[in-house]
């Protein structure tokens, strides 16, 4: 009886052993629901699970099959490598398996986090005061450089999750050009930031005074000021040095991001928010006195529709969208890395079922 008893503890042990081996060997990966097949090796000997991913890419639910040699034919086979290698290949993506109703959320995330962006940034460039000509004094460059950065925080930490919060154009051409998303999402990406933009902005002119949009101002040579958040380059420079500081500081931007997104980053993303909002902020305190600082095509458009101000417009697009597919093309081909294969025993941490990654 004694020995019944010892051999049957020793299975149920066993089995327990087995159940979080199985379980720290299972891969987040954000795809379709769908059965899934994994497979490895214990002791010696072969053994597999089956489960099936929910549609939002996280959470599993696992039955054991102990003792499987080989993975039905209906289902997907995933080893823990090939998996990593499929995550982290650099191929030029064309098509996706989203559904309908993920391409629909990822178009409302960029909506809502370029609407953020965009109504808070302009925002806090209104001029409140005056002087004692009766002149509207603006808040100063330090404030709003903060201000825009601070946006981009907000925008990143509500929708981070969701849609990867974009939320500029720039950002989804460097993404596709390193093959982290599909070139199908890319007019989702493009329509969804020019809506928010416009919804940012339109609920702006729609709480505050038209006077403070200042449409109305000329200089004393009779030409038009550009109205609350256009995009307008110093009068002191030329349109092709506002383009070379734009494509510049979008560059950088575009480095900043290739290096978050980077695989052997993966494990420093706890910050990311701050991370791009300080970028956003020093970028725009160097760079707003030349041109404003922008960097972003939908944040031009936006006010520049509402306001009317299409000079040198076309600076705020060459320059960001050129500085974004040259920074990406130039980190995936000279500092982008494979990260080191992990071997299959090599497992430093494991992720409980049904919790998001």
């Amino acid at each position: 009886m004694r020995k019944w008893y010892i051999n049957l503890e020793k299975n149920v042990l066993g089995t327990i052993e087995f159940l979080n081996y199985l379980i720290i060997r299972i891969q987040h990966e954000n795809i379709q629901k769908g059965r899934v097949y994994q497979e490895g090796t214990y002791k010696g000997k072969r053994y597999g699970n089956m489960g099936e991913r929910q549609t939002n890419g996280n959470a599993i639910s696992v039955s054991v099959i102990p003792s499987v040699n080989e993975p039905p034919k209906d289902v997907k086979l995933i080893t823990v490598d090939s998996a990593k290698h499929e995550e982290k290949s650099n191929k030029i993506q064309i098509g996706d398996d989203m559904t309908t109703v993920d391409r629909v959320v990822l178009f409302l995330g960029e909506v809502g986090g370029t609407a953020i962006l965009v109504f808070l940034g302009c925002m806090g460039c209104i001029a409140w005061g005056t002087d004692s000509a009766g002149n509207p004094v603006g808040p100063p460059h330090e404030q709003i450089s903060w201000t825009f950065g601070l946006a981009v925080m907000v925008a990143v930490q509500v929708f981070g999750h969701v849609s990867g919060s974009h939320i500029n154009p720039v950002v989804t051409v460097a993404a596709a050009t390193l093959g982290n998303i599909s070139l199908i999402q890319v007019p989702i990406y493009f329509i969804g930031q020019m809506a928010g933009a416009l919804l940012g902005f339109g609920l702006l002119k729609g709480c505050t005074p038209e006077f403070y949009f200042q449409n109305n101002r000329n200089t004393t040579l009779g030409e038009k000021l550009p109205g609350l958040c256009s995009p307008s380059p110093n009068p002191n420079i030329t349109a092709q040095q506002a383009f070379l500081v734009e494509f510049i500081i979008t560059f950088i931007l575009v480095l900043v991001c290739c290096g978050v997104w980077d695989p052997r980053n993966a494990k420093h993303h706890d910050s990311v928010p701050i991370r791009f909002g300080f970028a956003i902020a020093v970028l725009a305190m160097a760079g707003g006195p030349y041109t404003g600082a922008n960097m972003n095509p939908a944040r031009s458009f936006a006010p520049a529709l509402f306001n009317g101000d299409w000079k040198h417009h076309w600076v705020y697009w060459v320059g960001p969208l050129a500085a974004a597919f040259l920074g990406a093309l130039l980190y995936r081909f000279v500092y982008a890395k494979d990260p080191p294969k992990q071997s299959q025993n090599d497992l430093h941490e494991a992720l409980p079922l049904n919790d998001k990654a």
